[in-house]
């Protein structure tokens, strides 16, 4: 089964189906119910969380014959025909490939006509920020003062880009990243509507490249399939993903809060000789040392850690894993001129191990502050030559 075929079989149909974005789903659900729609709504994320999901549940719903509590039921005529993509009135459009004002006014124009088989018409704008500012100045205009019969949902990655005149005449929603747990409940989810059985240590590996989104992580999942077994374990995600050992990475953390500097350069050096991706490898360092930041800091909800990281832990300052993430994240502009893949990683565990050695050293410095006491002994000297004169 191909990733594309896996992510649409599975797109949510319901406010009810989407994944961490409750709040979105809550408050459409009670606009349809009420039948308190707005004429435009603005839904801006990350990639691949349910923004061009909840606009299709959101054009179902107020077209659905017979609603259920504000949710579409995906059985009348009106919902079958968008969710077979033939409803003439509704509309998507990528901003991606049509920016011009050309293409708006088609919309506007559009706009003017009545519904033809639906109760609204509705315009999905994806990736809207890449309008030009022409076609925004043209779309305001409706806007600000819509048909009845119109409905505008615009979707976006880069909400700043989006200008305030726009952002001012809809109602906006912002779509949060997805949670691990969550990413991992819907894809455990998924293997088994398949028939299939995932080790968790590759459900595990699947959420850490996609990043909290779940089309990534499912387009993954996909790709797994692909591969024709009924089980997948870590050798078949190493065909798919990029090939970063998470034991590795907790050895190689480890090493840097030990300041076990020479222990952390073969590790890097085996990794390297192993056909490790570097990069994926350095991301994953990155999320180890971040976690451990976070259960140094909040130690009331600290993240998951090996007992060895824990333990190490108790004697690294914050600031020490704050300078190592800022150098592991620094070398990735040494990536593209590197004479050897592991040069820009070796540079890091040198600077980050060495940047541990300095840190207890600075609260030694405060010394310099018992040097007010000698102000005093100078100053009557500095004044007896005055005073004889």
């Amino acid at each position: 089964m191909s990733s594309t075929t896996l992510y649409r079989k599975y797109r949510p149909q319901r406010f009810a189906d989407l994944l961490g974005q409750a709040h979105v789903a809550q408050t459409l659900r009670n606009e349809v119910e009420r039948n308190q729609l707005g004429h435009a709504y603005l839904f801006s994320g990350s990639r691949g969380i349910g923004k061009t999901s909840s606009a299709r549940i959101l054009a179902k719903a107020v077209n659905c014959l017979h609603p259920k509590k504000g949710e579409p039921d995906n059985t009348c005529e009106a919902c079958k025909s968008i969710n077979e993509n033939r409803a003439l009135d509704v509309l998507e459009i990528d901003a991606a490939s049509y920016t011009g004002v050309d293409n708006i006014r088609d919309v506007i124009e559009h706009s003017r006509f009545t519904p033809s088989a639906l109760k609204y018409k509705v315009f999905i704008v994806d990736e809207v920020h890449m309008l030009s500012a022409a076609a925004f100045n043209a779309l305001l205009k409706t806007l600000e003062e819509p048909p009845s019969h119109v409905l505008f949902i615009l979707a976006t990655t880069e909400l700043h880009k989006v200008p305030e005149t726009i952002l001012s005449r809809c109602q906006r929603f912002d779509f949060h990243r997805l949670s691990d747990a969550d990413l991992g409940l819907r894809l455990r989810w998924i293997a088994q509507q398949e028939a299939r059985t995932v080790d968790d240590e590759v459900i595990d590996a699947v959420i850490r490249v996609a990043d909290g989104s779940s089309r990534d992580a499912e387009s993954i999942l996909g790709q797994l399939f692909a591969l024709g077994g009924k089980k997948i374990t870590r050798a078949e995600t190493d065909l798919v993903l990029p090939r970063s050992n998470q034991a590795s990475v907790d050895g190689l953390v480890a090493k840097l809060l030990a300041n076990d500097q020479a222990s952390a350069l073969q590790l890097v050096q085996e990794n390297a000789d192993q056909g490790t991706d570097l990069e994926a490898f350095r991301n994953d360092i990155v999320r180890r040392l971040r976690d451990c930041l976070l259960a140094r800091v909040s130690p009331a909800q600290p993240p998951a850690l090996p007992p060895a990281i824990q333990e190490l832990l108790t004697n690294v300052q914050p600031q020490q894993l704050v300078r190592m993430l800022d150098v592991f994240l620094d070398v990735q502009r040494y990536v593209a001129v590197a004479p050897m893949p592991q040069l820009p990683l070796e540079l890091a565990v040198v600077e980050s191990t060495s940047s541990v050695t300095a840190e207890p050293s600075t609260p030694a410095q405060p010394a310099p502050t018992r040097a007010p006491p000698k102000a005093p002994s100078p100053a009557p000297q500095a004044q007896q030559p005055n005073s004889q004169l």
